[in-house]
């Protein structure tokens, strides 16, 4: 489940900024730029371990900021077109599509696969 009470110590969008970065480096540091997605995870949680993520002032991995920012490591990843994500029965693995990558902040948000409006945005007429 989704936290509704964020008391993280960073924004959600330096959040992302820093998931995407080592993400990316990760995958490109691998073969084919594919990694299991529970490799993924920890080799993400041991590089990102000199961020201090807080949470309550308790100190968290990415991975726990991700699964409380968006649900699941997945949901997170599945946001964006240029991560791949190849499922072959309980096999899930993480694809990066060098061609689609641009990682300012403005291009991130053109990156999600959805956009929610809000209906109260629109006059009915």
């Amino acid at each position: 489940m989704v936290q509704k009470n964020n008391k993280w110590n960073i924004s959600k969008e330096r959040g992302e900024e820093l998931a995407h970065k080592y993400m990316i480096e990760l995958l490109r540091d691998s073969k084919q730029n594919t990694l299991p997605l529970s490799e993924l995870i920890i080799l993400l949680n041991q590089r990102t371990k000199h961020i201090k993520l807080s949470y309550h002032t308790k100190r968290k991995p990415m991975s726990t900021y991700l699964k409380a920012m968006y649900g699941k490591v997945i949901n997170f990843i599945d946001n964006y077109t240029f991560y791949g994500v190849i499922k072959n029965g309980a096999d899930i693995k993480i694809k990066l599509f060098e061609g689609e990558i641009n990682l300012s902040p403005e291009l991130l948000q053109e990156h999600r696969e959805w956009i929610f409006v809000d209906d109260e945005e629109f006059i009915l007429v």
